[in-house]
């Protein structure tokens, strides 16, 4: 259930809930009850960024990311291309962050995308991935045992608390592509006039 649906159950149950009478006291709710339940669902509203006054009422973005690694570790870069769902680009990324594994570059590349896609205060966010052990951690099906990954992954959990809607995806690598494109420009920017092999 979205943090949205939980605030909207919540305001019902403080607005339609007995104050007493001939109720059962299990199912009655003081003045005082109802007030603490307003409270917790704007605690919640602006943990979850829900009423954040930028917010840009239906905007729902794709965002697809990819991260590649050349030697795992090795020379790493990252791939994020956003757009919203009707299909119109919005941006596309792309970033070498040095020596990194495969696993590394993935959560790197699912940061820059929730930072880049936290600026334009979306509706909604839904995140294509490749990598089946990043989506699989993020949606909490798999732990987090390595304590690199595991800090990357405390980090997006607090950007995706601001976003109101969020997904994750998993996809094929046929249907990543241009994601898995930027990410190796971000390698090969970064190489060009490195020494090669023998050179």
């Amino acid at each position: 259930m979205r943090p949205d649906e939980i605030c909207a159950i919540l305001r019902r149950l403080a607005a339609k809930a007995p104050s007493g009478g001939e109720v059962s006291p299990a199912l009655a709710l003081s003045s005082r009850e109802r007030r603490a339940i307003l409270g917790a669902v704007e605690l919640l509203e602006r943990a979850y960024s829900l009423s954040a006054p930028g917010a840009r009422k239906g905007l729902r973005l794709v965002v697809n990311i990819d991260g590649a690694s050349r030697g795992n570790p090795g020379p790493a870069g990252i791939g994020v291309m956003i757009k919203e769902e009707n299909g119109r680009l919005e941006r596309e990324l792309s970033k070498y962050i040095g020596e990194a594994t495969n696993n590394v570059a993935e959560y790197e590349a699912l940061l820059l995308a929730l930072r880049e896609v936290g600026s334009l205060k979306p509706a909604e966010v839904r995140i294509l991935s490749d990598s089946e052990l990043l989506v699989r951690q993020i949606e909490g099906t798999y732990r987090v045992k390595n304590p690199r990954l595991a800090l990357l992954h405390s980090q997006a959990q607090d950007l995706i608390r601001t976003i109101p809607s969020f997904r994750i995806e998993h996809v094929g690598r046929e249907l990543n592509l241009r994601a898995d494109a930027l990410a190796n420009r971000g390698i090969d920017e970064a190489l060009v006039g490195a020494p090669r092999d023998g050179g």
